[in-house]
C-alpha cells in the first residue's frame, strides 16, 4: 500500500510487512519482475525506481536504524543522475525547438515541467 502524505510504502511478503520511505517519489504504478532475482519497481515522476533502493523504515513493525552512508550515497547518486537526465532532455528539446519542431509555448511548458522535477 502506498501512503502519499507520510511518504510511505508498505509491502507484505510471506506475512511480514516492510515499510519504506518513498523520499520525494510520487508513485503512480507498480511492476514485479518474475525471475530468479525478482525485483519490485514502481513508476514515479523520476521514472522507474527499484524498491530495493528506498530506505527501510520498519520490518515487521520493528523500526530500522537511520539510513546508512551507503544508502545515502546511493540516493545522492540517483539524484545526480536524475538531474543529468533532466538537463539532457532539456537540451534535446532545445534542439527540437531550434529546428521549429516545437513551438515556443510547447518548449517552455515541457522545460518548466522537467525543471520542477529537480
Amino acid at each position: 500500500a502506498y501512503f502519499a502524505q507520510p511518504r510511505r510504502l508498505a509491502i507484505e511478503v510471506n506475512g511480514k510487512v516492510t515499510v519504506y520511505d518513498t523520499l520525494d517519489h510520487q508513485i503512480s504504478g507498480f511492476s514485479q519482475q518474475q525471475s530468479r532475482g525478482a525485483s519490485l519497481t514502481f513508476a514515479s515522476q523520476h521514472g522507474l525506481i527499484a524498491v530495493a533502493n528506498l530506505p527501510v523504515v520498519s520490518v515487521g513493525g520493528i523500526p530500522q536504524p537511520a539510513s546508512s552512508p551507503v544508502q545515502e550515497e546511493l540516493v545522492s547518486t540517483q539524484s545526480v543522475a536524475r538531474e543529468a537526465d533532466v538537463f539532457a532532455t532539456i537540451e534535446k528539446l532545445a534542439q527540437l525547438h531550434a529546428k521549429g519542431i516545437l513551438s515556443d509555448e510547447e518548449f517552455a511548458a515541457k522545460k518548466a515541467e522537467l525543471l520542477s522535477r529537480l
